[in-house]
């Protein structure tokens, strides 16, 4: 079975160019993205200068506090409990005896892996400004914080077992006030927040069609993946009615949930404000390193974002949006100010920033990341022109395709024009193996008005049909002339021999897909008046857009596992794996759902049914309700 880690906190320092490697230690960790919330916090540091430097970097400012303890001789078991002197060094060196009224024969270490620590959230204070997402935790003044050395994860996983913490210790500090604000910025705290919420309750009678016996009001909340229930103080009867009579949260959305357990449909009620916190995570995104912590800001804005798009109700205070999971203090300020002034600054402020203009162009290049946006940007490039005119020497291929058709790939596809594409794809693919069967998913499926790019999923009952089919198809379509580029294709399924990706054998940072792919540029060769004008020019050009296709291909036995996957918003798919992971001891990929332990095959769609039963069984095997892909829409 796999380790029960403790809510750990992981540092991005070393691997600022291998998130993909971060991102699959995260997999096998309990991981929270708001250090307030963790009981470890876990790097590639190995002196107390790096780990206090890179505390400060995420706004928490800490005092050394790590000792070196003096053993002395434990009492027999009938001697009365004394007083002990625990002897300890500072940091200067100095001797310094403590008194301790418990006795020794209780749980003294706190290196003992199977005495979980208090996280530092069970005492939270808001952070100094409501602007901010400096301190990226809530951690409170007087807490401590114990940073272990990434080699104790390592070590963990190897034995088998969580391994002490102190062999591993490298620096334990306690938290004290950033140097200068305490008198340079008055720190905001839940009562104040509170007291403004109130302001605006104050001419709106408590609802009264919600009463306390129902299921999710305050009462019953506890803090569990990452869920922050803490509520504001509550300071007379009126405010506490009104609290209690806060419409209950379904149980999809009570603390220990998981997005994949959640309707969250394509229109949130409160959309308005979630796009707000969409402009947010962008710029987190596109600050990357620049900004101390960013892969964890994102990831915390996607926590938030995905429990406020799944609330079936509209907002109507920060006390409310504190009931939800993933909602803390930072996103109740934020709320509050945009609920006062119909607008956060942050986001109005990006309308005038260049940078996130000039990000915003380069990121849409189809191969060009946040990482490699920045580069550019660094260099001087704003947009597509100076991409054209001074960095396309060097460009990958898929980069140089991308640049070419940038203007084409941001035009969004009709509905019907997605349909007739996949269509065309399934004729084709027939007349190379009959038996073919498709499924559109992406943005289609999940019922958007039209699609960025269409996504197809190929499969035929016929095992060997599917082997490695896609090389022969991408030359068949090419022949044919609808793919113009192909942008970027894989074999990764058929060089396994069509088998689940095995968890033990993985790689990390293989990403949710590890089926046999292609990623194309697409061009209708039809038009109109295509007769008429190739009469008069036998040279006209097409003049058709060039759209983004990805064409997946799965093996029955797995299909089910590659439309779920493909029809899926980004954050339920990456809480569905957590979910299989924590709950099943099982890793899910779109190649199809194995066993942690062994790396065994755990096939839920055997039976008869076409590829959309095969995706029921999923839900049904693992536990889960039904989620139509209406009802997937997380960012």
């Amino acid at each position: 079975m796999p380790l029960k880690f403790p809510e750990i906190y992981l540092l991005s320092v070393k691997y600022e160019d291998k998130l993909s490697e971060l991102h699959a230690i995260e997999r096998d960790i309990d991981v929270v993205f708001n250090i307030g919330e963790a009981e470890l916090v876990l790097g590639d540091v190995n002196t107390k200068g790096r780990a206090n430097y890179e505390l400060r970097k995420l706004g928490v400012w800490t005092k050394d506090v790590t000792e070196v303890t003096v053993k002395r001789t434990v009492p027999e078991p009938d001697e009365h409990p004394r007083k002990r002197r625990k002897i300890t060094k500072n940091v200067d060196g100095k001797d310094v005896i403590s008194l301790d009224s418990s006795s020794d024969s209780e749980p003294r270490s706190e290196d003992d892996p199977h005495q979980r620590k208090t996280p530092l959230s069970k005492v939270r204070a808001v952070p100094s400004s409501l602007d901010g997402d400096n301190a990226l935790g809530s951690t409170k003044l007087g807490e401590t914080i114990k940073v272990l050395n990434l080699k104790w994860y390592h070590d963990s996983m190897k034995q088998g077992k969580l391994m002490p913490h102190k062999p591993y210790l490298v620096y334990k500090g306690k938290v004290i006030p950033k140097p200068g604000m305490e008198s340079t910025k008055q720190q905001i705290t839940p009562t104040m927040i509170f007291a403004r919420a109130k302001a605006d309750l104050q001419s709106t009678p408590p609802p009264n069609s919600f009463r306390r016996h129902h299921r999710g009001t305050p009462d019953n909340l506890h803090n569990s993946h990452g869920a922050r229930a803490t509520l504001l103080p509550q300071e007379t009867t009126a405010e506490h009615e009104y609290v209690a009579n806060l419409p209950p949260l379904p149980d999809y959305l009570l603390p220990g949930s998981y997005a994949c357990q959640r309707p969250t449909p394509l229109h949130s009620l409160n959309e308005s404000f979630i796009a707000q916190l969409r402009m947010i995570k962008k710029k987190r995104e596109y600050a990357g390193e620049e900004e101390a912590g960013y892969a964890f800001y994102t990831r915390s804005y996607e926590a938030a974002i995905a429990a406020i798009a799944a609330y079936p109700h509209t907002l109507t205070s920060a006390l409310e949006l504190l009931k939800l999971p993933h909602c803390g203090s930072r996103f109740a300020a934020l709320f509050q100010e945009w609920k006062e002034t119909g607008m956060i600054k942050e986001v109005e402020d990006l309308k005038y920033d260049e940078k996130f203009q000039a990000m915003d162009v380069l990121t849409g290049i189809f191969g060009v990341g946040d990482k490699t946006a920045r580069e550019f940007y660094a260099k001087g490039y704003r947009d597509i022109d100076d991409i054209i005119e001074y960095a396309w020497d060097s460009l990958t291929t898929e980069q140089m395709i991308g640049t070419k058709f940038y203007y084409d790939f941001q035009q969004r596809i009709p509905l019907p024009e997605v349909e007739k594409i996949a269509n065309h794809v399934l004729s084709e693919a027939r007349k190379v193996y009959p038996g073919f069967e498709m499924v559109i998913c992406g943005g289609y499926r999940k019922g958007k008005p039209d699609c960025g790019d269409v996504d197809i999923v190929l499969s035929n009952r016929d095992e060997s049909a599917t082997d490695n089919f896609i090389y022969e198809f991408l030359l068949d379509l090419k022949d044919e002339g609808s793919i113009t580029h192909v942008l970027r294709w894989t074999m990764r399924n058929s060089e396994r021999g069509q088998t689940p990706v095995n968890p033990i054998k993985a790689k990390a940072g293989g990403g949710f897909d590890t089926l046999d792919h292609a990623f194309v540029a697409w061009q209708d060769q039809d038009w109109p008046t295509k007769e008429a004008d190739l009469a008069r020019d036998p040279q006209f050009k097409n003049p058709n857009l060039h759209r983004r296709v990805d064409i997946i291909v799965s093996p029955w036995k797995t299909a089910g596992c590659a439309i779920l996957g493909w029809s899926s918003g980004t954050f339920f798919g990456r809480d569905l794996r957590s979910y299989c992971r924590k709950v099943k001891g099982w890793k899910f990929d779109t190649s199809g759902i194995t066993t942690l332990d062994d790396g065994t095959w755990v096939d839920l769609e055997k039976g008869d049914g076409d590829m959309y039963v095969k995706e029921k069984r999923l839900f049904e095997g693992l536990g889960l309700e039904w989620r139509d892909p209406t009802e997937r829409c997380t960012d």
